[in-house]
């Protein structure tokens, strides 16, 4: 890592939920990479029209030899960033090629996959909930428009990429294969770790980019009230809660406590 002073961080999160977690899973993976890095950084609300992709989250980079601030969107593409910038460390150098893939498997399991999932159960099946929690920043009446609107592009979205094809049982199915299997995984990891704070997906002594992904969508679940289903299925893993209880007490000890995470273990 660089010697040179760093600039300071702002990270943008879509609400001003100060000390606590948010529903975005793609937030609290990018938080979980700044404080196992030991990188301070400051949050603020911000919103997706004033994002550089129109996205949560998006963070500022302000530091004393630049005149103006620097902005960077996508939780993936600002990881990579402050790597390039040797900001923050690339947990991911030192895996082989196998464990490489893994990591990349899980992530797209998460990413690319069970979003589109979790989506359906919170647009369509919840869909007032999510509506009013994710546009809370719109005053009526015109929530209400713009949640139509939002609603059926998500519709038209999830049938484009396929989600949208299937029933509620089938999703419902493929929700619980998934979570089955990032159980199974960190049961394995537990097992085997000597570790007495934390274990990780892939058995290493220090988390890889995998664990800041699934963290955060496993504290999505928890905390997130257009998702009951899905809560209620993850919190019938108690390897999967222990897991995020460990990460909780250890990089985040100053955030409120959500859903299957107790105050004191």
């Amino acid at each position: 890592m660089t010697s040179q002073p760093q600039p300071k961080i702002t990270l943008y999160r879509g609400w001003l939920d100060t000390g606590k977690y948010v529903w975005s899973p793609f937030v609290t993976k990018l938080e979980f990479r700044l404080r196992t890095s030991n990188i301070p950084y400051t949050t603020a609300c911000g919103s997706t029209s004033s994002g550089p992709t129109g996205i949560i989250p998006y963070i500022e980079l302000s530091s004393p030899s630049s005149p103006l601030p620097e902005f960077y969107g996508d939780s993936s593409l600002i990881m990579k960033t402050l790597i390039d910038r040797e900001i923050m460390k690339d947990v991911n150098a030192r895996l082989d090629g196998k464990e490489k893939a893994i990591d990349l498997a899980l992530r797209a399991l998460v990413e690319d996959k069970l979003y589109f999932f979790h989506t359906y159960e919170r647009w369509i099946q919840n869909y007032y909930t999510m509506r009013d929690h994710v546009l809370w920043q719109i005053p009526y009446p015109l929530r209400i428009i713009i949640g139509l609107l939002a609603y059926r592009g998500t519709v038209r979205k999830l049938h484009d990429q396929g989600t949208g094809r299937f029933s509620n049982s089938e999703i419902r199915a493929f929700i619980k294969e998934i979570w089955e299997g990032i159980n199974g995984i960190l049961v394995e990891s537990k097992r085997k770790s000597r570790d007495k704070e934390c274990f990780w997906l892939l058995g290493r002594a220090e988390p890889t980019e995998a664990d800041a992904s699934v963290f955060g969508f496993v504290v999505s679940v928890l905390v997130c009230d257009a998702g009951p289903e899905s809560r209620e299925l993850v919190r019938g893993f108690p390897v999967v809660v222990e897991w995020v209880e460990r990460i909780h007490k250890k990089w985040f000890p100053d955030y409120e406590v959500c859903e299957g995470i107790p105050r004191h273990r």
